[in-house]
């Protein structure tokens, strides 16, 4: 009996060690760490002006290392009405309320304008202000004001900062590595973009191996090859994630990770009670499935390299049940709108 059981436990540990060994193959052959390392490094400029220049940059960069390599101070417009790849974006902040009389020269470069207004904590007429989206973010020709209760970092976080990013996409992940204060902003970001092409991915799997004929076909095929796409999708994620924090891409980072993002990632679990929630419908858990697994990776990953440390044991339970309910939402909302037009 003891024996059965060494045998058993020994062909356990080899067929552990033979999926790890293909799913490194699958991360090293798909992956392209190189090209993680080179968008990391692309070259990006903010440009700041205003009365106020100086003020907001140090908020933005308050080691003042990234100043005349990413933030960029600018006095008029002359002279840079033609600007290159790497400016994504002006922010400009007149210390004085009503100082403006350059924004309408600035306003014509070919960069979004974000108009930066330090809103009183208390108005005139004794009513407390808060930090303000505009409706639209700014574009090009349109400027936009973004009201901040403080310079503090939650608050530039709110609405200006994710909209900086918005701006400068294709060029985040090097804006996250120059400039901290957009780390957590920019891992939101690539995490809740992975969860969607993994939401998507899954749910394109999980209709062709529901649908007659075409099922047949293409079943097997989309099942075995949309794990793939999707691991390959959440380890592309977890490197960008590394580059935004300053960290080279690598197998050995992904090592480091695995420990951090939980063993087996609990997805187990959360079939299980997916599966219970809506019975019959399990096209719509596998995609829910991948969408809430992939925000729980991205969050483990994110708060691993903010804090240094990996996430505790009662937080990593409570982000896989947030997850578990905004994939239950995701469930039901998709289903009931098949109900409708059936």
């Amino acid at each position: 009996m003891a024996s059965e059981l060494e045998s058993a436990k020994s062909a356990a540990a080899g067929g552990a060690a033979k999926a790890a060994g293909q799913w490194f193959a699958v991360v090293r052959d798909r992956v392209n760490f190189s090209a993680v390392d080179e968008r990391a490094k692309k070259p990006v400029r903010l440009l700041v002006g205003g009365s106020g220049a100086l003020e907001l940059m140090a908020a933005l960069d308050p080691s003042g290392t990234k100043r005349g390599r990413v933030l960029e101070r600018i006095e008029s417009a002359a002279g840079w009405l033609a600007l290159d790849s790497s400016t994504t974006a002006l922010l400009y902040y007149a210390s004085e309320i009503g100082e403006d009389s350059d924004l309408a020269r600035f306003a014509a470069l070919s960069v979004p304008v974000f108009v930066v207004e330090r809103t009183p904590l208390v108005d005139d007429l004794g009513a407390s202000a808060s930090t303000a989206a505009p409706a639209a973010r700014p574009k090009a020709g349109a400027p936009a004001t973004y009201r901040v209760a403080s310079f503090d970092p939650i608050e530039l976080r709110k609405y200006l900062l994710p909209d900086v990013v918005h701006a400068s996409r294709h060029r985040e992940v090097a804006l996250a590595a120059a400039l901290p204060i957009f780390r957590p902003v920019v891992a939101a970001k690539l995490t809740i973009d992975c969860a969607m092409n993994s939401l998507k991915i899954a749910g394109l799997s999980a209709i062709a191996d529901h649908v007659p004929v075409i099922g047949l076909i293409t079943g097997g095929i989309a099942s075995a090859g949309d794990t793939i796409a999707i691991t390959v999708l959440q380890m592309n994620m977890l490197m960008n994630l590394a580059a935004a924090y300053g960290k080279p891409a690598g197998v050995a980072r992904i090592v480091e990770l695995l420990p951090v993002i939980g063993g087996g990632y609990g997805w187990r679990a959360l079939a299980r009670e997916l599966s219970g929630f809506i019975p019959g419908v399990g096209i719509f858990v596998k995609a829910a499935i991948a969408y809430a697994g992939t925000l729980v990776v991205g969050h483990a990953a994110a708060h691993y390299y903010e804090t240094g440390t990996p996430m505790a044991p009662d937080k990593m339970a409570a982000l896989y049940r947030e997850a578990s309910e905004r994939a239950k939402h995701v469930a039901s909302d998709v289903t009931s709108r098949i109900r409708k037009k059936s």
